[in-house]
Order: C-alpha cells, then structure tokens, then sequence
C-alpha cells in the first residue's frame, strides 16, 4: 500500500537536490573562474559535477533506507562515508573514460592518482549525506511538535467541551425545578412562560454547538434568557439593568462565562434576601481592553464565605479559563465593596489586546 506522504517527501527533496546541486556548480564555477583552464579540464569538472549529482541518487535510496529503519546515526554516517568513498571511485572512472571520449585519446590511467581524486569526490557525497540526515532531523523534530500541540488542542477541547456539558445541566435541572415550584404553587401561566424561555435559551445555547468562545452580544443575550427566568422566579424580589457600550459587544469571551457566576449570586444571595436585590450588568473597553461588571447586592456579611463554599460555578470558570488561556493567562479573584461580592476576572483574548473583566457577584 503507498504511503500517502510519499508525494510529499519526493515534493520537497526534489527542489532541495536540483538547487543545492545548481548552487554547488555555480559556486565550483565562479572558484575556478580566475584560473585559465583549458576546454579539457572544464569538461572534467563538469563532467565530475553531473555523475557526482547522479551518485547521489543511489546514496539518497541508502540514506532513506537507514534512516527508515532508525539505524544509530553514527553507524549510519559511516555506512554513508564507505558507500560514498565507493561511489566517488567510480565517478573518477568515470570522468575519465568521458575525458577519453571528449579528446578521442587514449589518456593514461593512475590507480594511485585515481583514489586520491575519488577522495575529494567522496567528501562531496559525504556532506550530501550529512545535510540528508539533518534535514530528516529537523522535519522529525518539527513534526513532533507539531503532534504534541494537535494533542494538547485536543485535550484542551474534550475538557472544555466536558465543563460545558457539565454546565448545561446544572443550569437546566434548576430551571426545571422553579417549573416544578411554579405547578405546585398553581401558577401555570408563569409556568408556560418559563417553559417558553427556557426553549428561547436552548435556541440561543444550540446554535454555536463548538464554540469555546462567542461575542458578548451573544453571551449577554443568553445570560439576558436565563436572568428573565430566574425574574419569573422571584418576581419584584431580582431587579437586573444592563450598561454596555455597543463598540464592546464584538469582543469575544469564553462561552457562559457569566451565567454560572450569576447563578451562584442569586442561589446564594437573591434568594436568600427577604428584600428585593438588585444585578447591574455593565461592559466597556478600558485600557485596550473589556471591562465587564456585574454587582449584585449581597445578603450579609457571612455570605462570602458561603458563596465560596458553594464554588461549582466558579471551579468551572477557573478550569475554562485554564483550558482556554493557559496557567497564567487569566486569573479569577474575589473581593466584597459596599455590600457587594465581586468575581473579577482578567482575560487575555487570544490574538487581540488582554481583556479585563470585573465580575461583581454576590
């Protein structure tokens, strides 16, 4: 069966041996200029030059060989010097018999002269074979690098893809419980607007299937879904405003970003406020970068510590962030200002400025 890189090894050996060749003639061309030389010895050169540049065929098959079958390099090279030194004495040969032809004379034939000339031919050879299995090297090399970062983008999709099927359903099981409440405590028309919202928030999650990363137009328009939820839920008690710039709305973020973290405000905060609270959702470019806001008032004190003993929403986004933007790409702090819990986030939006997100929750 052919091996499907084949066409692509001969694609790239064959620019490499006709140039190379071409540049080592004309550089024995230009060296050999100021000298007078007569038309007999030009043609020995060149005559050396073109079988020197067709022994390098049966060198390149034995250079494949070795290299196919992971022969040491040392023990390669000196099959290669050997091979080359062989091949070089029949070259010399050969430029002679060809001298015979050029002069139509019977030229005399030095064994002794003969080996030593097939020397400086061999030496040709020799470094033919050197660039060959360096050139393997650095394509072996390449490729490996190649592999290893084709194998960590796959591994850094299954587990961004895994954190986000784990977030669909610990939004959606929440969702579902508050149209269990609502049919209990027999509202059914809230019940069926829930139910139509929530099919408006699957629309929205189901367009971009493999996306990792969205514009926060889209990212505000699902988080605008799940907040008119959770506002059907607890009626006058959540009250949300929106503050965004429209040149912000292009900038791209990581997929649910914001709706776990104000998830996490409102299971551990809203709800648990006898008085009504308030999320205010603003985002502006500052310093080259996004700044997004989302402040939330808190319920007391102590529920800073609750909200970070509750931390799934935030564990996900510190693995996403990870995953996304490596160890050191981005971080996620939290802070308490004013009766406010703050997750700030900073990002560093591949191929475009470092994005500052301040995410106030809580």
């Amino acid at each position: 069966m052919a091996n499907p890189d084949t066409p692509k090894r001969l694609a790239s050996f064959w620019p490499l041996q006709i140039g190379g060749w071409t540049l080592y003639a004309l550089t024995t061309a230009i060296t050999l200029a100021p000298y007078s030389q007569t038309s007999t010895e030009v043609f020995a050169v060149m005559a050396e030059l073109g079988i020197s540049f067709l022994a390098s065929f049966p060198l390149y098959f034995l250079c494949r060989y070795l290299w196919r079958k992971s022969v040491p390099l040392f023990r390669a090279l000196s099959c290669c010097v050997v091979v080359s030194y062989v091949l070089g004495l029949a070259c010399t040969i050969m430029t002679r018999l060809l001298q015979m032809l050029w002069t139509h004379q019977m030229l005399p034939f030095d064994w002794s002269i003969a080996l030593t000339e097939a020397i400086s031919v061999s030496l040709t050879l020799d470094g033919w074979s050197a660039l060959y299995f360096g050139i393997k090297h650095y394509q072996t090399v390449e490729q490996q690098k190649a592999k290893l970062l084709s194998t960590e983008a796959t591994a850094r999709d299954a587990q961004l893809l895994a954190l986000h099927y784990q977030l669909q359903p610990h939004f959606f099981f929440n969702t579902l419980n508050a149209i269990s409440s609502l049919v209990v405590s027999n509202q059914p028309q809230l019940a069926t607007e829930v139910i139509a919202r929530l099919a408006a928030l699957l629309r929205n999650t189901l367009s971009f299937p493999d996306t990792h990363t969205v514009t926060l137009r889209d990212e505000l328009a699902v988080v605008d879904e799940y907040l008119t939820i959770e506002r059907i839920r607890f009626g006058s008690r959540l009250n949300v405003s929106f503050d965004v710039s429209d040149e912000s709305n292009d900038a791209q973020v990581p997929r649910f970003l914001l709706q776990p973290l104000i998830e996490n405000a409102i299971r551990h905060a809203i709800a648990l406020r006898p008085a009504p609270g308030e999320i205010t959702i603003s985002a502006r470019f500052v310093e080259q970068g996004l700044q997004i806001d989302v402040a939330n008032d808190t319920c007391e004190p102590e529920a800073t510590d609750a909200y970070q003993s509750h931390g799934v929403g935030l564990a996900n986004t510190r693995s996403r962030l990870e995953q996304l933007y490596g160890a050191d790409g981005a971080t996620l702090t939290l802070s308490v200002e004013t009766g406010r819990f703050i997750v700030s986030l900073r990002l560093p939006l591949i191929g475009k400025p470092i994005v500052s997100l301040s995410l106030a929750a809580i």
